[in-house]
């Protein structure tokens, strides 16, 4: 009897110490991250309380992302990398439907506490939440393998953008060149060097002011993380619309390796369409940003169409 109660203390002082060591991390690295932003986003309550109070005045957008070490990121990555690396890839989905980034939450597992490992994640969250105004408003902390979950919250504009809005006769457009993610990730896992290069994979830039540019204009659109045709046939599916795309008319960040470039993802940019009538218009919001529109294929149909004179098409025909 008295081993039993001596074991069950044991059980329970075990309990309360990783209690207190739990909410002592959250304290110290997870906390007070973006609280500058909390009232003009409309934040009541943060991180510290069971839940965080929104004082929401319209819709919200709302995605999560889980990041996996090893299968979503490197584990060779710096810890700031795998922080801002895991909340963008998430904050991509809100700038896709046009919106404006409110707040975050975060649930970190982590197989061991290293306090140098957790200042440089604090560090990648404060980096992005300062860069896109943000704040970190809660989430949870557990032992384990590591990984990341997000879930980020934004506010539509008047119109909001969804994969499902696509028409016939639409002009397909993409936002900026592909292969930049690629480049960087195939860069780093060499080199193991942050430079200017790697950084597109490490701290991909979620393309939110180029989405509020477009929210209003485009028809439809979807971000792309995982390669072009992937996330164009999901557009296509949910739209009920074929599409005619060239690839040779898909800018990629390097030539040579154009195909890997169009199919490896973790770009983040935007695919989207818009109605022919539109295009000069939204040509000239994008420029007022400083950013341009590629023209890149037509909606028409009901399937896919693949054209390209420089890239080997024959293995993508499972997209068609």
């Amino acid at each position: 009897m008295l081993a039993a109660a001596w074991a069950q203390l044991a059980y329970l002082k075990d309990i309360q110490v990783k209690i207190s060591s739990e909410f002592s991390i959250i304290k110290k690295y997870l906390s007070g991250i973006g609280t500058s932003y909390l009232t003009s986003n409309g934040i009541d309550l943060s991180v510290g309380d069971d839940c965080a109070i929104l004082a929401a005045k319209s819709k919200l957008l709302i995605s999560t992302d889980t990041s996996i070490v090893d299968v979503h990121f490197l584990k060779s990555m710096p810890s700031d990398a795998i922080a801002y690396r895991s909340v963008a890839v998430a904050l991509s989905d809100i700038a896709a439907m046009g919106g404006k980034p409110l707040a975050f939450n975060l649930s970190l597992v982590m197989p061991n506490f290293k306090p140098d490992w957790m200042k440089g994640f604090r560090k990648g969250l404060q980096k992005i939440s300062r860069e896109y105004k943000f704040p970190l408003i809660g989430g949870d902390l557990v032992k384990g393998p590591l990984q990341i979950s997000v879930t980020v919250i934004g506010i539509p504009q008047k119109k909001t953008l969804l994969r499902s809005s696509a028409k016939a006769g639409d002009i397909l457009c993409l936002s900026d060149e592909l292969g930049r993610g690629y480049i960087g990730f195939r860069e780093f896992k060499n080199s193991g060097v942050v430079d200017k290069i790697t950084k597109s994979y490490l701290y991909p830039a979620p393309q939110i002011n180029y989405g509020l540019a477009i929210s209003n204009i485009a028809s439809s659109a979807i971000d792309i993380s995982d390669g072009i045709l992937q996330d164009l046939s999901h557009l296509i599916s949910s739209s009920g619309v074929g599409c005619n795309i060239d690839l040779d008319k898909v800018p990629v960040a390097e030539r040579k390796s154009k195909k890997r470039c169009l199919e490896f993802g973790d770009d983040y940019q935007i695919l989207y369409t818009v109605a022919p009538k539109k295009l000069e218009t939204l040509k000239a919001n994008l420029k007022s940003i400083g950013k341009e529109c590629h023209t890149i294929g037509v909606m028409s149909g009901k399937k896919l169409r693949i054209t390209s004179k420089t890239v080997n098409t024959k293995n993508w025909d499972h997209f068609k």
